[in-house]
């Protein structure tokens, strides 16, 4: 049946991304991150094993990426069969393009088994079928995106699965939960919050059952992974170096407190007859609260990694960083916010008996509301995070995905005796849930920037971009900072800056050259740049990094086709782009 589930998500999403096929065969890809995936994997098989850094960005200097090598692995191990056969460029393109099929079918499927026990089979189906039509998630999911955006709630659904598996205080359950929780966390610390969360579901268990061991075996499980994750995959600077957006030894640490709060509950278990319930809760607060004190980054997110300044300016300019807004709200959000007013629901005390309930604690009706206000309190988490950054809205997406055919079973025990209402209902359900959103993208569609009337712009792709820029190898290129991926991918020039937060300082540079206001001489934000030569194509509206200022700037002189005295066209394609040479 799983296999089918997998077909069938994986499948819509071949389909549904068959407009955007064309160009990823023809070997562009939809983000800037999966030229920078692909081509930090291929420099890594050059060296002999997978790097940290990628080459010839920040002026030459090279730039560490923040991203750990586990998903950097895994299409290493997707692209070697093909590498004999295509070389390891085109070998990896592939294993990359192949990547968001496959994760879409690992999503519908893990979202499917994980609510397996609380659900009638035959309908767990829509769990697939949601994840692979929800905008939340789609967007994510494009073909030729090679990111680990859906893999990580494919990791998260599978440790919530193993989380409620183990209310049957099933230690060995418990034991793959922290093992999938510590390879979550391992692809990214993105999903350290939600493993957290469905690690703490284990503790309402704990108030009426004894499951010490349980949550002891979770906690093993999550510091085993996480201790081998630090060991082969260290940050940077060496193992000591505390980084929060990757794994490091912030996250060992955090394991190794589960752990001894765990074992302290074990001691609480047997010699606590009365108040055993809060004081377990109350030693694991204690001991991840002293864990936030120690490492202040990671309450503060990726603005705890920057001055302020600098975050403003960098996470101004990166869309998935932003807050959701307008149609968006309907777009991403509205699947979650049914999901959680479902469970506010089923915790009022709607719905059916049976085996809709989960096992153990649940089948008491009282804690069975509690379980269900807490899932509530989940997804209203993952909707206030999904509202203040782009990047999170596919978890509350996922929590819906995996509540429908919990909802479906649901509809169908209240309505037994109606057969012919009980299929309304739960077409009608499917309708809120799928249809909504899609209603809401065509009511609403993605606003275009201002373009002046009457004027054609070119394309400005950059597929065909590597004979214009032969005459500027292993020079540094001004262009802009979300460009920089793809010509480090396809040419063998240098670039100023791009957009990791580890090259902070080099976005910078790259920020002011452009924002310079051009005289008679070189400005000298462009000598600090390094840039020999400048990249430019003409686009409709104000580019983002010279938005709050006055006409004034390089970038404008350069689209009004009065380009300073001291750059000198030396070519230009039929996509646009005019590459200048910096005279002093």
């Amino acid at each position: 049946m799983y296999l089918l589930l997998f077909a069938l998500a994986a499948g819509l999403n071949v389909l549904l991304g068959l407009h955007a096929w064309p160009d990823v065969l023809a070997g562009s890809l939809n983000d800037p991150d999966s030229y920078m995936r692909l081509l930090r994997i291929e420099q890594g098989i050059h060296s002999g094993h997978l790097v940290t850094t990628v080459a010839r960005d920040a002026s030459g200097q090279g730039v560490m990426v923040e991203w750990s090598r586990l998903l950097d692995a895994v299409l290493w191990l997707l692209a070697a069969p093909l590498a004999p056969f295509l070389g390891w460029h085109r070998a990896l393109f592939a294993a990359g393009v192949a990547l968001g099929p496959l994760g879409v079918g690992a999503l519908g499927t893990a979202l499917a088994w994980a609510v397996e026990p609380f659900a009638a089979r035959r309908y767990l189906w829509s769990a697939a079928l949601a994840a692979a039509l929800l905008p939340g998630l789609i967007t994510v999911a494009l073909p030729g995106v090679v990111h680990y955006h859906i893999l990580l709630l494919a990791m998260t659904a599978l440790t919530a699965g193993f989380v409620a598996r183990a209310w049957r205080d099933d230690r060995w359950a418990g034991f793959l939960a922290g093992v999938s929780g510590g390879f979550a966390i391992w692809l990214t610390p993105e999903t350290m919050p939600f493993v957290l969360m469905a690690y703490a579901a284990l503790l309402l268990r704990w108030w009426d059952a004894r499951n010490a061991t349980i949550l002891l075996a979770t906690a093993a499980g999550c510091f085993d992974v996480l201790v081998v994750a630090l060991f082969v995959d260290p940050p940077y600077g060496g193992y000591g170096v505390v980084e929060t957006d990757r794994t490091s030894l912030v996250y060992v640490v955090m394991a190794l407190l589960l752990l001894a709060g765990a074992l302290v509950l074990t001691r609480l278990e047997s010699r606590l007859k009365h108040g055993r319930g809060p004081a377990g809760v109350a030693v694991l607060a204690v001991l991840l609260a002293g864990w936030v004190v120690t490492f202040p980054q990671v309450a503060e997110g990726p603005y705890g990694i920057l001055p302020p300044d600098q975050a403003r300016a960098f996470f101004g300019v990166i869309t998935e960083q932003m807050p959701v807004h307008g149609a968006g709200l309907f777009i991403f959000l509205f699947p979650g916010a049914c999901a959680v007013a479902y469970a506010l629901w089923r915790a009022a005390g709607g719905g059916q008996a049976g085996r809709l309930n989960v096992p153990g604690a649940l089948t008491q009706p009282r804690r069975g509301r509690v379980v269900w206000l807490y899932l509530a309190l989940c997804g209203a988490v993952a909707l206030a995070l999904g509202a203040g950054f782009l990047l999170f809205v596919g978890f509350s997406a996922a929590f819906a995905a995996a509540l429908l055919p919990v909802a479906l079973s649901e509809l169908s025990l209240r309505f037994a005796a109606r057969p012919a209402l009980a299929g309304v209902a739960r077409i009608s359900a499917l309708m809120l849930v799928l249809g909504v959103p899609e209603l809401a993208a065509i009511a609403g569609p993605a606003p275009k920037a201002a373009s002046e009337p009457g004027r054609a712009y070119p394309s400005c792709s950059l597929r065909h971009i590597a004979p214009l820029l032969a005459q500027a190898a292993g020079k540094v290129v001004l262009a802009g900072p979300e460009d920089a991926p793809e010509l480090l991918y396809r040419t063998q020039v240098e670039t100023v800056g791009s957009l990791y937060m580890h090259a902070v300082p080099a976005f910078m540079r790259d920020r002011a050259a452009w924002r310079a206001v051009p005289g008679t001489t070189v400005p000298p934000e462009m000598t600090a740049s390094g840039a020999a030569y400048v990249l430019f194509c003409p686009s409709p509206g104000r580019y983002g990094l010279v938005a709050d200022l006055p006409k004034t700037t390089l970038w404008d002189a350069l689209e009004a086709g009065t380009p300073p005295p001291w750059l000198t066209p030396v070519g230009k394609d039929a996509a646009g782009w005019t590459l200048y040479r910096v005279i002093p």
